[in-house]
């Protein structure tokens, strides 16, 4: 009988060798079983609300931000939950929030000495 497949040689159906077919399946024990910890409720809170102190209200949001942030990326690090990213980056926007607090706060204490 004759190959119909338009290949030549070897068997119709036949797995070329050096590995599993793409339907394969790796083998248990590898990777993950449920993948990546989702982001915990305090990194996302510190997230957002580092970039509604550097916005809005720059001098308690920001503060609130930093503190939820560290405690977020404790979480993370002890594998507690997931988000470290989003705690980082909410530590981040609230340590630029408090020094940009801090700036004006000074810039307005020069500027209300500079006029007496």
């Amino acid at each position: 009988m004759a190959d119909q497949s338009g290949s030549t040689g070897g068997a119709v159906g036949t797995q070329a060798p050096g590995g599993p077919g793409y339907g394969m399946q790796p083998p248990v024990g590898y990777g993950y079983p449920g993948g990546a910890p989702l982001p915990s409720g305090k990194a996302t809170t510190s997230m957002v609300l580092g970039i509604l102190g550097l916005v809005l209200i720059p001098i308690i949001l920001p503060i609130i931000a930093l503190c939820l942030g560290v405690s977020a990326r404790r979480m993370a690090d002890r594998g507690e939950g997931g988000g470290r990213g989003q705690a980082t980056a909410g530590m981040v926007m609230g340590i630029i929030g408090c020094a940009f607090a801090a700036l004006g706060f000074t810039v307005a204490t020069i500027q209300a000495v500079a006029a007496m």
